[in-house]
């Protein structure tokens, strides 16, 4: 069997604004005049190839056509990539069925254009040591069902040579302007107009592993799901805000984070105590307007509605909102910063190629088998949530939220390893067990969170001292009276999960 055809790009999305600057500073495109590109993408009515991680386009430019299919690859700088020169606007099936996409159109039903993407592209070739990389500026706009979406990119595509070379021409133009990693691709862009989705935050969408894949693989596939969901949030949190959208971008955060500790005896290298300092830095930028969000949608929303209390908490709800839209404009500037957009290319860099890729002394590490360090993993911190689970009613809120943080890494791993040893029904009823204990603990984290908030702007609401304590005492009221009954349901999933059987044995 013939070896994939493969694309092999890294791309950033540009400020509109910015496209002419961006040009003029990198000295290869400069002079390289703008050509109009117009593609049509085709599907079937309900979707079969985006459905199936399939992208076909017939691309025209100066009077040529070219039909292109895609691949989902790793979504990140890796995919599959068909071309086929053609003889007018229509796509040619036949040549189409020729490729992994041809299982899908062999079941699916007619293709019909679905939206269009225009172009205007700023080409030259560079070389950066011993690769050769294809440089494109792209100012563009995505159409369909009668909207539109404009946007600009710059995209290297590796042509020839080692794919290190694209991570140094991209470290050499960072500076050239507000270049920030982007996975959306020119199809997602349009998909996205003629069939919106139900919502525009982006969970994180596991990788398939195989048991005998090595351990390095199956944790940069691993990491790179996690990259992709703190990146598309990101781009949402810059152009359209929401409590969903933040929250998945920490949530990416985290199961990143998480993933490092599960794999640290394979990754550790003198750049991850940089990298995890970063993360931190991040999740730090975005918790303030998670906190506000969950407190005003959960206890204080309830003493809003005691009758009795309401009044007195206007001044204190005027502030608590004005403080979400600080904490949101805070989390907005972190995400359009200089030194976020390095830590993602640094990211990047580090997940594909960092020292620990090929440390000799983590080679034995990086080659175990995926399935046996899962089984590991795995087993060493259930056992860690059983011993202290047992011990609820003793502990404080600060080790309750270390057993919360440990029930939270488990569920991360859990999501990672589960299509791992073929046990679909034992992982589901496993992970739902998790994920209650999960949630229980998290509500009694987010009492003791929101208790501090309210009392912390209460007291800077500008209300009198006896206010101040009136207003925090009544929301304090509603979180505590919740702590028992959310005790009792905490020790009733506690043990539903030490019942629960591993999914890997």
């Amino acid at each position: 069997m013939s070896e994939t055809p493969r694309e092999i790009e890294l791309k950033f999305a540009v400020p509109a604004a910015r496209v002419a600057e961006v040009a003029l500073a990198i000295p290869e495109l400069a002079g390289a005049a703008p050509k109009r590109q117009v593609s049509v993408y085709y599907d079937t009515a309900k979707g079969a190839l985006r459905r199936a991680g399939f992208a076909l386009r017939v691309r025209e430019q100066g009077g040529a056509f070219v039909q292109t299919i895609k691949d989902a690859g790793d979504g990140v700088m890796s995919r599959g990539e068909w071309e086929t020169s053609l003889g007018g606007a229509k796509p040619n099936l036949a040549r189409a069925k020729a490729t992994p996409a041809g299982r899908v159109l062999s079941k699916a039903g007619p293709l019909a254009p679905q939206f269009t993407v225009e172009v205007l592209r700023r080409k030259a070739d560079v070389i950066e040591g011993d690769s050769r990389i294809e440089l494109a500026l792209d100012e563009g706009v995505a159409q369909a069902s009668g909207q539109e979406a404009p946007f600009a990119e710059l995209e290297m595509e590796l042509k020839a040579g080692p794919a290190w070379g694209l991570f140094a021409l991209a470290r050499r133009l960072l500076a050239s302007g507000d270049l920030t990693l982007s996975f959306t691709s020119k199809a997602a862009r349009g998909s996205a107009l003629a069939r919106p989705p139900r919502s525009f935050a982006r969970k994180f969408k596991a990788p398939r592993l195989a048991a005998d894949e090595a351990t390095g693989a199956a944790f940069q596939a691993a990491a790179k799901a996690c990259l992709i969901q703190i990146v598309s949030n990101a781009e949402r949190l810059r152009h359209r805000p929401s409590a969903e959208v933040i929250h998945q971008a920490r949530v990416g955060i985290r199961r990143l984070r998480s993933l490092i500790t599960t794999f640290k005896d394979v990754v550790g290298d003198a750049r991850l105590p940089a990298i995890k300092a970063e993360l931190k830095w991040l999740a730090g930028e975005l918790d303030a307007a998670r906190n506000l969000d969950v407190l005003l949608h959960g206890d204080f929303r309830v003493a809003l509605g005691q009758r009795e209390v309401a009044e007195g908490l206007k001044g204190l709800s005027a502030r608590l909102r004005a403080a979400r839209r600080l904490a949101y404009a805070r989390a907005a500037t972190a995400v359009e910063s200089e030194r976020f957009r390095r830590l993602l290319l640094d990211l990047l860099i580090w997940i594909e190629a960092g020292p620990w890729t090929s440390a000799p002394g983590l080679a034995k590490a990086r080659e175990r088998r995926i399935a046996r360090f899962a089984e590991d993993a795995l087993g060493k911190r259930r056992r860690k949530i059983v011993r202290r689970g047992r011990r609820l009613a003793k502990l404080d809120a600060g080790e309750r939220h270390k057993l919360r943080i440990d029930a939270k890494k488990l569920r991360y791993a859990s999501d990672v390893f589960e299509g791992l040893f073929g046990r679909p029904k034992r992982a589901k009823l496993f992970i739902e067990a998790l994920k209650e204990v999960q949630d229980v603990l998290g509500q009694l984290n987010d009492i003791v969170v929101g208790e501090r908030i309210a009392h912390d702007s209460a007291v800077g609401a500008g209300l009198s001292e006896a206010d101040t304590a009136f207003v925090a005492g009544r929301i304090a009221g509603v979180q505590k009276a919740r702590v028992a009954p959310l005790m009792e349901r905490a020790e009733t999933a506690l043990a539903a999960f030490e019942d629960a059987r591993p999914f890997w044995k």
